[in-house]
């Protein structure tokens, strides 16, 4: 299946299956990698979805990750479309959890990943759903890395005053009680 068939697999032939139906056996030769690099394409919808898929796919089997963790992480940086974003902060969430014993993260990477969630949560356009699961990333991280504590207090109190959402406002006070 060349690049462009893909792109119209994702984009027309996905919208009929259930979220539960995802895995790779239904994306015709469409793998993890490729579903990575579509989720870079510029036409939002078709991005959204591949990421939306991804997200899916290797949550639901994790060691899927395995081939492609490298080039996720490589795509934190090149990753601008919030919808996007949403899906691959739910990974970096389980990356950065106690449930992940197959990949445990090197400083840096933890420090990458610490320094991107600062940066997508100040960001005036972050939508909340975002926002939130950069919140909880930063509190995975912060029982290693001592230092964060501080600053994800500050924001959090910051969110609070400034985006009272119901769903910031639960968030942030599950973290605050964690901590209590």
């Amino acid at each position: 299946m060349t690049y462009d068939e893909k792109l119209a697999f994702l984009s027309v032939t996905l919208r009929s299956f259930e979220v539960t139906d995802f895995s790779l056996d239904i994306l015709q030769g469409i793998t993890v990698a490729d579903l990575l690099n579509i989720s870079l394409e510029k036409d939002k919808k078709i991005a959204f979805r591949a990421a939306w898929v991804f997200e899916t796919i290797v949550l639901k089997n994790t060691s899927l990750l395995k081939s492609v963790l490298p080039q996720f992480l490589d795509n934190l940086k090149k990753q601008k479309n919030w919808s996007c974003l949403r899906s691959y902060t739910k990974i970096l969430l389980f990356l950065t959890s106690k449930k992940n014993k197959e990949y445990p993260l090197q400083n840096e990477i933890e420090e990458e990943i610490i320094e991107h969630s600062f940066q997508w949560m100040i960001e005036p356009r972050c939508p909340v759903a975002v926002l939130v699961n950069c919140l909880d990333i930063l509190n995975n991280l912060q029982k290693k890395h001592p230092w964060v504590y501080e600053e994800l207090q500050a924001q959090i109190s910051y969110f609070q005053r400034t985006k009272p959402s119901p769903a910031l406002m639960s968030r942030t006070n599950k973290i605050i009680q964690q901590k209590s």
